[in-house]
């Protein structure tokens, strides 16, 4: 879920005022033009932010992808404004896992730093593809979060990943309605931080596929991944 408690993905995204991205919509199809990311907007009564979706196509395996995007101590060096994010609890066995980790998401002065836990279950529907699900467990800028990011063979190329984000933030200033596209435009940021890391990490080889790749196996064998 990235989260900025909004993923990251698992990471709350709340409006940091750092750059303004119109909201742009596009059919959730499973083609894909370019490296452009646009999410795909439903609004949902009550809501203050809406739901959003968005296809990215990533230059890895469904595997390597979602291992990177399930690196939970590792995500502090790509997602921007997320300066901690530390596994605190881990329960896991052969029918189900729950790891929640903490997180504190910089905000610009004079606003205080965004610190919130989430939790987040790691599941393989079928053979090839993966799923992390993250959920909210406390936050101080948000009544709940939900959302879910999946991995699968891009039907184009099987050696490639189509990863189909979804993401649910209510935050709890009913104000934060105003800064819904700056919102968005951080969810395209933080995707793009995800999809970039991976890819550059493949293009390096780098030894941090293997040994996040390896979380992902051992947690989905029901042995734990991060916990002694």
């Amino acid at each position: 879920m990235k989260p900025k408690a909004y993923l990251p993905f698992s990471i709350v995204l709340m409006a940091i005022f750092t750059g303004f991205t119109s909201l742009s919509v596009q059919s959730a199809s499973d083609k894909l033009s370019g490296s452009e990311i646009k999410p795909v907007a439903r609004e949902i009564e009550g809501e203050v932010w809406p739901e959003l979706t968005a296809k990215v196509l990533i230059k890895a395996s469904p595997l390597e992808s979602a291992a990177i995007f399930a690196a939970y101590d590792y995500q502090i060096n790509y997602i921007p404004g997320l300066i901690k994010s530390k596994v605190i609890a881990e329960k896991v066995d052969k029918e189900a896992n729950d790891t929640r980790v903490a997180y504190t998401l910089e905000m610009p002065w004079p606003l205080s730093n965004s610190q919130y836990i989430h939790g987040h279950e790691l599941t393989q529907p079928k053979e090839g593809v993966y799923k992390v699900r993250w959920y909210m467990i406390e936050s101080d800028s948000a009544d709940n979060v939900q959302g879910s990011a999946t991995f699968t063979p891009h039907p184009q190329n099987p050696k490639y990943t189509l990863m189909t984000y979804v993401s649910l933030v209510s935050p709890k200033s009913f104000a934060a309605g105003i800064f819904k596209k700056i919102m968005v435009g951080d969810v395209i940021k933080s995707l793009t931080a995800i999809r970039e890391t991976t890819e550059e990490l493949k293009l390096k080889n780098s030894p941090l596929l293997k040994k996040y790749s390896s979380k992902i196996t051992s947690v989905l064998a029901g042995q734990k991944a991060y916990s002694p």
